[in-house]
């Protein structure tokens, strides 16, 4: 496909906003079926276990809607295995409407994709291998032909 000489504009918050969807389908199928043993599982060498890593995720993602907002950075406690997955779809939810509320700053945009926002969604890949290594894989999905 050739490049059209014309720039295609990006509505920045449709794909903010298509990206929190994705991270949110993919999370659900890194943890649908998982009993609440796996929340503990020690992979070893210093990898988090599950609950750490849901846990870090839902931070990183409190501090996206922080950023954005404008409003002061609240240091998140980790729950149990079920209340860690709900906060993580409620904070998803105040993310989504963060970015309806809040036009953010390019630059701010930009600091959140290269920061935050990618380091939320590789910890959420991280929960799939996790649970292959725990004895209980995810079947395959082809997430790019996943309805969002």
């Amino acid at each position: 496909m050739e490049k059209n000489s014309q720039p295609q504009v990006i509505n920045v918050e449709k794909l903010l906003r298509h990206w929190l969807g994705a991270m949110k389908f993919r999370f659900t199928v890194a943890i649908s079926g998982t009993a609440s043993d796996f929340a503990s599982f020690d992979a070893g060498y210093g990898v988090r276990t599950p609950i750490e890593n849901v846990c870090h995720i839902s931070q990183l993602l409190q501090n996206c809607c922080s950023t954005i907002a404008g409003s002061p950075r609240v240091r998140l406690e980790s729950k149990g295995w079920y209340e860690e997955a709900e906060r993580f779809y409620k904070i998803v939810e105040q993310l989504d409407q963060a970015i309806l509320q809040f036009i953010p700053e390019q630059s701010v945009v930009e600091n959140l994709v290269q920061g935050p926002l990618a380091d939320a969604t590789s910890h959420i890949g991280q929960l799939t291998p996790l649970r292959r290594l725990a004895g209980s894989p995810v079947a395959y999905i082809n997430y790019s032909q996943a309805t969002i």
